[in-house]
């Protein structure tokens, strides 16, 4: 397959209005389109599904050009589960970041659920990077990412 580019990764939330806030307070997004969906026979189409209704929220990292979409189930209703990073399927998104301990501290002072404080990442006996684990509002993981440079 030849594509051109990556248009967005999308994640399913529970409360759109709560997840937009999340992404855009705490990450630095851009909300750049929100809109409620419904009645559109190529949504039930090639989401294999009747009567979709949902909320949809586009996200930018201007900076970057890298967008995140977060959708609200609304018909049928979201289902929420407990996600682990070695679920198959599951997925994360990864942020790189200057200072680790820096992004923690203020995360967390937030509010924002960490699975562990910044840790180095040891490959092949040389540190490669600082890295943690924050949660969003759905438990979904967001790994904080800092390279260091060898």
């Amino acid at each position: 397959m030849s594509f051109t580019k990556v248009h967005h990764v999308k994640y399913s939330v529970g409360d759109l209005d709560r997840s937009l806030a999340f992404y855009r307070d705490l990450l630095g997004f851009e909300v750049t389109y929100a809109a409620d969906r419904e009645g559109l026979d190529s949504y039930d189409t090639i989401m294999n599904m009747l009567d979709v209704r949902l909320r949809v929220g586009m996200l930018l990292h201007r900076p970057t050009g890298f967008v995140v979409g977060l959708v609200q189930f609304q018909n049928p209703e979201s289902i929420s589960r407990e996600l682990r990073n070695n679920y198959v399927g599951a997925s994360s998104l990864a942020l790189q970041v200057e200072d680790a301990a820096a992004e923690y501290e203020r995360l967390t002072a937030a509010g924002a659920p960490a699975m562990s404080p910044p840790t180095e990442i040891v490959r092949d006996g040389t540190v490669a990077a600082v890295a943690f684990y924050i949660l969003d509002p759905d438990g979904i993981p967001i790994e904080i990412w800092q390279p260091v440079e060898a």
